[in-house]
């Protein structure tokens, strides 16, 4: 019976050896009788699987499969190319049986590969290991730049750029100074900001976004390491930061980016640099967040590895 919310169905994989290999190749496996009747067909694979029905049926199945396959199909392809370049040598019969025997093991031998491929696939997915790969696969970068990350540009270092230049715009007409000259000046300022937001920032909200979106699949995974991965996750005292974190990073982006497009258009004057200034005194204590949530990112790191070394 199968297990509660899958149902049994059969994953059937159908390829073409000849898919990979150039024209002149595959015309020389044809034209050699001895050679062509070594070949199946197509190389055909089936097993009974228990899968998510709202994800997968047979036919799906048959038109995925394929697709992870073109490796195998490439090594044979360049295996009967060195095999073609031998028979075009070859002067005697025990030559030609060399020959033979080489396409026989590339055969043998590709089969196999994908065979073994296909069983491993196959068990991915009936275990819930093939989407938590396909989570670890997307988040491997992400994570990988937690270390590099600097809590305190994430919030703290953007907005004193961005409070200064809309400070000193306004102070200009207040005291009589060159209003044009402090615009001219936040114009170029204000890039560092946007670079700051753009890098730090945003790297910090992927990998907040990540974990969070991946946290509850990983959790249900039997695998051990991932589902105890999933569960640090998903405790309070990580999730809470992380998601706060991530709302936080689109508060700034929605003020930031408009008073820099407002800056590059000549459009802030001393009054919408006030304003600006004031949005931006605001989120001052969005810092904190960052400092809260990039500690927990690091120290997952050593669980995410453990994670990525259960499913190799």
């Amino acid at each position: 019976m199968a297990a509660e919310g899958t149902k049994k169905m059969t994953a059937n994989l159908e390829l073409q050896w000849r898919d990979e290999m150039r024209k002149d190749v595959v015309k020389w496996i044809q034209s050699e009788k001895d050679v062509i009747k070594l070949f199946p067909k197509t190389i055909t694979y089936s097993q009974k699987v228990e899968l998510n029905p709202a994800k997968w049926d047979e036919g799906k199945l048959k038109k995925a499969l394929p697709r992870m396959f073109r490796q195998e199909l490439k090594h044979l392809a360049n295996r009967m190319s060195d095999a073609m370049k031998l028979a075009e040598k070859s002067k005697s019969p025990k030559e030609h049986n060399k020959v033979l025997a080489s396409v026989k093991t590339a055969i043998a031998d590709t089969q196999k590969e994908i065979y073994a491929k296909c069983d491993e696939l196959l068990d991915d997915l009936e275990t819930g290991a093939g989407d938590a790969k396909a989570g670890l696969a997307m988040g491997k970068k992400a994570m990988a730049e937690v270390s590099k990350l600097d809590a305190a540009k994430v919030f703290s270092a953007p907005l004193e750029i961005a409070m200064n230049t809309a400070k000193t715009i306004h102070q200009a007409e207040t005291k009589g100074n060159d209003i044009a000259a402090a615009q001219d000046s936040a114009k170029q300022q204000i890039d560092d900001a946007i670079k700051l937001l753009g890098d730090t920032g945003k790297t910090a909200q992927n990998v907040a976004k990540y974990l969070a979106a991946n946290g509850k699949k990983m959790a249900d995974n039997p695998k051990g390491e991932v589902s105890a991965f999933g569960k640090k996750i998903l405790d309070q005292k990580v999730l809470g930061p992380l998601q706060i974190l991530d709302k936080n990073i689109d508060r700034l982006d929605a003020v930031l980016t408009p008073y820099a497009k407002g800056l590059k258009d000549g459009k802030v004057d001393a009054q919408k640099a006030k304003l600006f200034e004031s949005q931006f005194d605001k989120m001052k204590g969005l810092q904190k967040s960052a400092d809260v949530a990039v500690a927990a990112m690091k120290d997952l790191q050593d669980a995410f590895k453990k994670v990525q070394k259960d499913l190799k």
